[in-house]
């Protein structure tokens, strides 16, 4: 029963993410419903780019914003989808809200998710710019240092709130 809610609320949040990050939620302006459409083909673009003509620097610093801005993609769906299974339950009494856990629960977490989907997102970065250029570019493990920033970040958020 547990896996039941913790699946409704996975697949809930996954869908919004979708929605929300290829911009068709229908509370966006048109303006912000086209930047969204088009920040991921110019990332991906600004991506291959960089690495054909080996610019590391800012291949690295490229890969540094994306896996910011994946941990803050991670941490923030963790905790909706904690809240959504909160919700979906209908005997909370098993079940407890993500601003009730504690601290090292938060951690727990947000590290859990945050590391999972920017470890996926840097070893696909090393594996494209060793199949482009034919050298193993283990600096853009570098961009993996953005998971303790977007901790800090969301827990000092947390902290503000409480």
């Amino acid at each position: 029963m547990k896996q039941k809610e913790f699946l409704e609320a996975f697949k809930a949040e996954f869908w919004y993410q979708l929605i929300r990050k290829f911009g068709m939620s229908k509370g966006m302006s048109i303006f912000e419903k086209y930047l969204r459409r088009s920040l991921i083909p110019i990332y991906i673009f600004s991506l291959v780019f960089f690495t054909h003509y080996h610019y590391e620097i800012l291949l690295i610093s490229l890969t540094f914003v994306g896996c910011t801005w994946l941990s803050l993609i991670a941490m923030d769906a963790i905790k909706r989808i904690y809240h959504r299974r909160y919700e979906l339950c209908k005997n909370p009494g098993g079940f407890r809200d993500f601003d009730e856990f504690s601290f090292r629960e938060k951690i727990s977490s947000y590290l859990i998710s945050a590391v999972t989907l920017t470890a996926i997102f840097a070893s696909g970065m090393v594996f494209a710019a060793f199949t482009r250029t034919g050298e193993l570019n283990l600096n853009l493990f570098i961009s993996m240092l953005s998971i303790p920033l977007v901790l800090a970040y969301n827990l000092s958020k947390n902290r503000q709130r409480e």
